[in-house]
């Protein structure tokens, strides 16, 4: 996996931002280059710092268009900003599942068996990819949608009490909106780790009421939602640069303007549906069970590569193309895959323990209900702890056969190189503290 910076100029400004890259292959389309942001980045509390240029180079972008004073998009500002005070939080899970899972070393990488034959042994049993096929024989986008929902949607409020929820909502958004009207960006940014943080802790802390509960993740994810927004129209300007400087290729670019397009809410026979709940494929891990399957890749190349693609798309002839729909059937085959990789990871995961005091597994359950696994590799990622080759990310493995405690075997999730370290048990202890203080509460 290479890595490289990229800079967009905008308004005056020019904005960095630290891309991945990787090679692909679309089958009989030809191959392409893969660039992503590092996810995991946006999972730690400062949200890394190409959380801060999507974010800045967002507003440059309304700044630039004159469109700073518009309601819609001061109110994403203000949502995008108070993300990085509950991105840590699982809670929001509860709400849409994009949860990461620890992979094995062997299911992190392509098979290479997979790969030279072009076939991937599914998962899913026969019955149940013949079931997504009429559902994408269906053409029906609602169809889709409710698949898609019934896979990850989560609580939701009952219908009496939307009006409350709503009105709540708008309450928690007019302050800081008035807030940065009057004093701008700073005095937005002192009131959002200053008073709402409080506000935010308190309201977690209070872990038996479950309308409090759920309207906290709610509105939590729709600041995962804006910010999502900045995600997304910063790609926008990042892959015509990308095309300009780095020759690029077409099939390359079309998949990403797909990948990293963010799903917005739509309307069919005047009902307003949500084809992917706001949500990024690219963000969300059902993207790895396409991008490490060759046959996925090679039913995306037969659309991305189809000859009248761009006729197509300014037509808005989409969904008459049966290659499309070839590329909704894998996104949902993976969606399930996903869902049941889930499932299991759910069922194994707090079997093992990194520290065993009660204190510890106090904090551990209050805090995020992560696994041991995600604990370290969250705990690593937080404090900056990354690939002496590489500078990768870092998957945890098991402890040490030796039973050291505290030891643990890693494992770059780029290059692949291993390595063992003594994680700090007095600093492991504070992240565990600390996040159960201000981001976590166990449901």
């Amino acid at each position: 996996m290479l890595k490289k910076t990229i800079d967009i100029p905008q308004n005056g400004s020019t904005f960095p931002f630290e891309l991945c890259q990787r090679n692909l292959s679309f089958g009989e389309a030809g191959p392409g280059k893969y660039y992503w942001m590092d996810g995991r980045q946006f999972r730690t509390e400062s949200g890394g710092s190409n959380f801060r240029s999507c974010v800045d180079f967002w507003w440059a972008c309304a700044e630039q268009a004159n469109e700073s004073d518009d309601f819609d998009n001061q109110v994403n500002l203000v949502l995008a900003e108070i993300y990085t005070l509950i991105n840590t939080s699982r809670a929001m899970q509860n709400v849409f599942l994009d949860a990461q899972l620890w992979k094995p070393k062997d299911e992190s990488l392509p098979s290479n068996k997979s790969q030279q034959s072009g076939e991937k042994e599914r998962s899913l049993p026969a019955a149940e990819i013949s079931r997504l096929r009429q559902i994408v024989d269906s053409r029906n986008v609602v169809e889709v949608q409710n698949e898609l929902e019934q896979l990850f949607l989560g609580d939701q409020p009952e219908e009496h009490t939307r009006p409350q929820f709503n009105e709540e909502f708008q309450n928690w958004v007019l302050e800081p909106l008035k807030i940065f009207r009057k004093g701008g960006r700073q005095k937005l940014h002192n009131y959002i780790h200053g008073e709402l943080k409080n506000k935010i802790s308190k309201l977690r802390k209070r872990g038996n009421n479950s309308d409090s509960r759920l309207f906290l993740n709610m509105f939590s994810y729709e600041c995962k939602v804006a910010f999502y927004l900045c995600y997304a129209s910063a790609w926008a300007f990042i892959l015509p640069r990308l095309e300009q400087y780095d020759g690029l290729n077409e099939l390359s670019v079309r998949f990403m303007r797909m990948w990293h397009h963010q799903n917005q809410s739509g309307e069919i026979e005047g009902k307003i549906y949500h084809i992917f709940s706001g949500q990024v494929l690219s963000l969300h891990p059902l993207s790895a069970f396409v991008l490490n399957d060759s046959t996925a890749l090679s039913v995306i190349g037969n659309w991305v590569g189809h000859l009248e693609y761009q006729h197509l798309i300014e037509s808005n002839q989409v969904a008459d193309s049966p290659e499309y729909w070839e590329v909704v059937l894998i996104i949902l085959i993976a969606a399930n895959e996903y869902k049941q990789s889930h499932q299991k990871w759910d069922e194994s995961r707090g079997k093992n323990e990194l520290v065993d005091t009660p204190k510890v597994e106090q904090n551990a359950s209050i805090t995020s209900d992560l696994s041991v696994a995600e604990s370290i590799e969250d705990y690593l990622a937080r404090r900056s702890i990354f690939c002496e080759e590489c500078a990768g990310l870092l998957g945890y493995h098991d402890p040490l056969a030796t039973g050291n405690q505290g030891t643990v075997n890693l494992r770059c999730r780029s290059c692949g190189q291993k390595t063992n370290m003594k994680i700090d048990s007095v600093d492991f202890k504070k992240y565990l503290v600390d996040s159960s203080d201000v981001e976590n509460y166990k449901d």
